[in-house]
């Protein structure tokens, strides 16, 4: 089922294109381009420079975690540890690649290319890991600081409607004291 909608796809896309030649050379081209792109994103150089931006931007969150978490400071510290054996994974890792260029045989390059691509595959969920802890410590010091905001608003409208309430003692005081002057009052004119 899913063959015959794929192929009836390919061949609407190429009916306006004429001549069976022509179609069949545009679809050869459109082929090799994803493939050449599909290749070139796996490339090791290419997979590793994401490596590296991500263990840029890594780096920025930390720096934002430890300016705006000092209650996490151990957490941090290993999250930066974490981050530095990153970094050193990916400094061994280019040097791999540089080695690969001394191989003589395809077979040689292969299976150093494995290796290079499985390492830079570890390293980036490493850094992702770290990333990921970094915010949500990030995420829980800001939950932590606005429960302390929602505790603290709480207490002073607390205070300021519990000073705004007239107490029954005082209440009580201002009406026997009135009650006690008109008697006096009462008194004094009899």
């Amino acid at each position: 089922m899913g063959n015959a909608i794929s192929t009836s796809i390919i061949h609407w896309t190429l009916a306006p294109i004429p001549g069976n030649t022509l179609r069949f050379i545009v679809l050869g081209l459109v082929v090799a381009s994803l493939f050449i792109y599909a290749v070139d994103r796996q490339c090791p150089l290419h997979k590793l420079g994401r490596v590296e931006d991500a263990i840029e931007l890594a780096e920025g969150i930390l720096q934002h975690a430890k300016s705006n978490c000092p209650r996490n400071h151990m957490e941090l510290m290993d999250n930066e540890g974490r981050l530095l054996e990153a970094k050193l994974s990916a400094s061994k890792i280019q040097t791999r690649l540089l080695k690969t260029r001394d191989d003589t045989t395809w077979k040689e390059y292969l299976q150093n290319l494995w290796g290079i691509l499985q390492s830079i595959n570890e390293c980036a969920k490493e850094v992702k890991e770290t990333e990921t802890s970094m915010l949500l410590t990030i995420q829980a010091e800001h939950e932590r600081q606005l429960s302390a905001d929602i505790k603290n608003s709480h207490e002073i409208l607390e205070s300021i409607t519990s000073s705004t309430r007239p107490s029954r003692t005082s209440t009580r005081r201002r009406f026997g004291s009135a009650s006690s002057s008109n008697t006096a009052d009462a008194l004094s004119i009899v």
